[in-house]
């Protein structure tokens, strides 16, 4: 039997106006956990497109995802920045999403994102 998955593909993310001067130093956060950098505490931006490579798999029927782009602070609280809300509710890809932005943040941000399918083969039993 052959099984069909959609994941929610994050390219990558374009910084247009950060909040610090020397630069923002952000994470992505998806249903209360961090799922972007998966490695260090944040992803330093700079003007160039910064590569995410993340995939989440979606539930068949999954219409939106939602995912919250915060700013790490070393001495004081994170700041939210605001959020990005994606409909994934068909396969495509090259998509962009523009920050909606939190009240107190004056960011602009951009992401990169594509709605991919996979075919996974899954052995069944024979039936008698």
């Amino acid at each position: 039997m052959v099984l069909k998955k959609k994941y929610l593909r994050l390219d990558s993310l374009v910084a247009y106006l950060q909040t610090e001067r020397d630069g923002d130093e952000i994470f992505l956060r998806y249903n209360s956990e961090t799922i972007a950098p998966q490695d260090t505490k944040y992803i330093k931006m700079t003007k160039d497109p910064a590569p995410l490579n993340i995939e989440i798999e979606l539930s068949a029927d999954q219409k939106w995802v939602e995912l919250e782009l915060w700013d790490y602070d070393h001495f004081s609280p994170n700041d939210a920045l605001g959020k990005f809300k994606l409909l994934v509710d068909q396969v495509s890809q090259d998509f962009t999403a523009e920050l909606v932005r939190s009240k107190e943040s004056d960011a602009r941000y951009v992401l990169n994102w594509s709605v991919i399918e996979r075919q996974n083969t899954k052995a069944t039993k024979s039936q008698k």
